[in-house]
């Protein structure tokens, strides 16, 4: 009886497409973030929901980023440089943006008086 390979799902190859995926991880990660900040989750102290929006969208950046990115790395054909440029370009304007989140949520009040 001769084996026969489960065929394998294509995987996007090329710094760009791992690129563009790195970026649409991170647009999503942005995306609960901006819902979680409409939703006011700890009450009157504004600084707190943020944060603990950002600390979530955050961590959902994490753990998607890291299973699709050791994906990808299971599938490429040699190419594992490709691969981990492509992901490590879609941080910088991801780093510019939490910098910038940061240092916005560490500027407001605390408490109700705002």
């Amino acid at each position: 009886m001769a084996d026969h390979p489960a065929p394998r799902l294509s995987t996007p190859v090329g710094l760009t497409a791992n690129l563009m995926i790195g970026v649409l991880v991170h647009v999503l990660a942005a995306f609960v973030y901006g819902l979680l900040s409409l939703l006011r989750l700890e009450g009157c102290d504004r600084a707190d929901g943020l944060a603990a929006g950002w600390a979530l969208a955050v961590l959902l950046d994490l753990l998607l980023g890291g299973v699709l990115l050791a994906g990808a790395l299971r599938r490429t054909d040699g190419n594992r440089w490709v691969v981990l440029a492509g992901w490590a370009l879609s941080l910088v304007p991801f780093a510019v943006l939490a910098r910038m989140a940061m240092t916005y949520i560490a500027s407001l009040p605390s408490g109700c008086g705002w």
